[in-house]
């Protein structure tokens, strides 16, 4: 990327392309991992406005970090702003700007099979407590059952969850696509 198309960026534009790049390094020393303890990436898709998925994210943060989850595992685009990288990934999922907030997440396992499981999530500010009973709480518990052993990661017919097909085949092809088009 040339000095004055970094200039003509935006803030948002900058610190995902930034995030981007990051998690592309993240996802490719991970595919040199053999033991692939980590079972998930999830992909926090939002808007400033979405205080309350922004919540939910911390909530995945901390429990990613309890579990062993590296930066690659977690990562959230959008929170400063419509961006180019998260525009470029909803498009990699099928999905429209219209489909904000989303948390779409894939299976490491096996370097993942090119496929994504996608939440809605709540769109603006919250009314009191975050409720973990909703489908981003049950994915997390699966998530978390998943990495203490006691079972598989699957989502195959749990309510509220759409399966979408990365459109570059696996995760770590997506991410390479969106950057090579966005650099």
């Amino acid at each position: 990327m040339t000095a004055a198309n970094e200039q003509e960026l935006s803030h948002a534009d900058r610190h995902d392309l930034d995030k981007l790049a990051r998690w592309k390094e993240g996802l490719d020393s991970a595919g040199h991992d053999a033991s692939g303890a980590f079972p998930a990436c999830a992909i926090f898709l939002v808007s400033p406005e979405d205080r309350a998925s922004h919540d939910i994210f911390r909530r995945y943060r901390s429990a990613f970090e309890e579990l062993g989850g590296g930066f690659h595992h977690l990562v959230i685009f959008g929170q400063h702003g419509v961006s180019t990288t998260q525009v470029a990934f909803l498009a990699e999922v099928g999905m429209q700007q219209a489909s904000v907030p989303i948390l779409a997440i894939a299976s490491m396992v096996g370097g993942g099979d090119g496929s994504v499981c996608c939440l809605e999530l709540p769109k603006g500010e919250r009314d009191g407590e975050l409720d973990d009973s909703q489908d981003w709480g049950a994915a997390l518990e699966k998530v978390r059952a998943s990495v203490t052993g006691k079972v598989g990661l699957s989502f195959d017919g749990d309510a509220g969850v759409t399966t979408a097909v990365l459109r570059s085949g696996s995760l770590t092809e997506a991410v390479d696509k969106v950057l090579k088009s966005l650099s």
